[in-house]
């Protein structure tokens, strides 16, 4: 059973072990993309507060995060928007279609606020990543590289149209 809920500060310590469980898994096949120090809540709590994250339980254990906020640190928009940082599955659970879930209930989250679009950016060399959130209603409305440190990072930004179903 999924149950999902929205953190507390005392849920920081369960959202840190999510992001990185991703880092380890993430650094082990040669994929990596967020570094320890950015996931640390000392880090995240300077874009988000606690309350901005969802946590799932599978079967009573954290296996997911996400925060749904209602701005981004990357994407700016000037209509009403929700977007979504920080999606995490721990390996455990992978493949119980968790990443749907999740991009599920940020859209209950966005029809319950009335707002009509849920945004989100990616890193734009993961294809198994953007589709995902193409299967999922998400549409490619961007794609930037941005230059860090003498390496070039793709990032492709997305939209999804919320209404109900």
């Amino acid at each position: 059973m999924i149950k999902i809920i929205t953190a507390s500060e005392k849920e920081t310590p369960i959202i840190e072990d999510i992001l990185l469980d991703t880092v380890h898994w993430l650094d082990s096949i040669g994929q990596s993309f967020w570094r320890e120090e950015q996931i640390k809540w000392s880090r995240l709590s300077k874009d988000f507060a606690a309350s901005d994250f969802q946590i799932a339980l599978l079967d009573g254990i954290s296996a997911a995060c996400m925060a749904v906020a209602n701005h981004s640190p990357t994407f700016s928009s000037d209509e009403p928007s929700l977007f979504i940082c920080k999606l995490a599955i721990k390996r455990f659970s992978a493949g119980k279609n968790l990443s749907d879930v999740m991009i599920s209930h940020a859209k209950s989250m966005c029809m319950d606020k009335g707002i009509s679009a849920l945004r989100l950016d990616c890193s734009g060399d993961r294809l198994k990543l953007r589709a995902i959130y193409e299967r999922n209603g998400f549409v490619c409305v961007d794609e930037k590289d941005f230059h860090v440190a003498n390496k070039t990072f793709p990032v492709a930004f997305y939209r999804c149209e919320v209404h109900d179903t």
